[in-house]
């Protein structure tokens, strides 16, 4: 297959031995098929590198004429073109160190062309580098970079990182949370609102880390703080129903009522319903109150009706509520 005579004339050319510029000294003396590539990929250009490898790898040129395989001078070929950056060329280069095809298996450095490959464009090299990662293949389990790099491929539309991507997001580590949780976690920390409100709906439904009601309350109360009103109506909700974390209903009408006066419809809704039932069917004094003054004042989302508010308000005061009484003297009435 090879011209000895050229080899020999070539090996015997010092000149081109110093330059480093022998196209038989890496691939070997080739045969016409390959000559111009083999050139090429000696001259640096990254593109004659990996036409090489593929013809090396496929046993085939770009025209369909026959040559040898040859799986350890596609390995070399593949490796000088990923040195310049072709990321495709990277891929090639990782499965091959994977499978062991054209030398010894080295699933590590494998993973170590995928990032490559993954960083040159190749969404392929993406996916297959998360996919080493998820299952430990050849580097430590580390779902944070087998999500890091799924997503990268995914925004590129790759349809397989995509898919996996959505499954890791949703796959708990040692510790029962997932990456996407971890994320909100840490976003929360970095200080933003939407961060701990998401990752306070995690710890609260129990959806991609153990439920966890304190730790739903603590996100909530943080997202609160920062201005989240989504925030303060959850909050508000628990501290009121005592759901998980001890009832303090003072505290859970005035986050409520925080969200909804600064504009949150649903807050206001939830506020009235329950001062209503907390008044009516727990004989909660300042709650009837409380509704008495809303009713009155057409606040809170209600039309105002001074009939029923004047009732609420004389509920109230019959219960022990001072300041339903006052309220009743103040419109002229008699609180008795």
């Amino acid at each position: 297959m090879q011209n000895s005579s050229v080899c020999r004339r070539l090996l015997n050319a010092s000149a081109f031995v110093a330059a480093g510029l022998l196209v038989g000294g890496l691939f070997g003396c080739g045969s016409g098929p390959l000559r111009n590539l083999q050139r090429g990929c000696e001259q640096g250009s990254g593109n004659a590198c990996f036409k090489l490898g593929v013809a090396y790898y496929e046993g085939k040129d770009e025209k369909g004429t026959a040559v040898d395989l040859d799986y350890a001078r596609a390995r070399k070929a593949f490796e000088q073109s990923c040195s310049r950056e072709n990321g495709t060329a990277c891929y090639n280069l990782g499965y091959m160190l994977t499978k062991g095809e054209g030398g010894p298996v080295d699933k590590t450095h494998a993973v170590d062309y995928y990032k490559k490959g993954c960083e040159f464009g190749d969404n392929t090299a993406c996916t297959k580098g998360a996919v080493a990662y998820r299952d430990g293949a050849g580097v430590p389990k580390d779902m944070e970079k087998a999500l890091a790099l799924s997503k990268i491929g995914c925004d590129r539309n790759e349809k397989d990182a995509c898919e996996l991507q959505k499954a890791l997001a949703t796959t708990p580590d040692a510790n029962g949370l997932t990456a996407e949780v971890k994320g909100l976690i840490e976003g929360c920390d970095a200080g933003n609102a939407d961060s701990c409100f998401e990752a306070g709906v995690r710890f609260d439904d129990g959806k991609g880390v153990p439920q966890n009601k304190e730790r739903a309350a603590v996100a909530y109360k943080v997202a609160c703080e920062k201005g989240d009103l989504r925030g303060c109506h959850n909050l508000g909700v628990m501290q009121i129903d005592g759901e998980g974390i001890p009832r303090n209903v003072g505290t859970g009408f005035r986050n409520l009522d925080q969200a909804c006066t600064k504009g949150l419809k649903k807050s206001c809704e939830v506020l009235v319903g329950k001062l209503n039932r907390a008044c009516t069917q727990a004989n909660d004094a300042d709650a009837c109150t409380v509704m008495g003054r809303f009713l009155i004042k057409g606040e809170k989302g209600m039309e105002s009706n001074i009939t029923k508010g004047v009732d609420f308000l004389r509920r109230g005061c019959r219960l022990g509520d001072k300041d339903g009484c006052e309220d009743l003297r103040k419109l002229g009435l008699d609180p008795n």
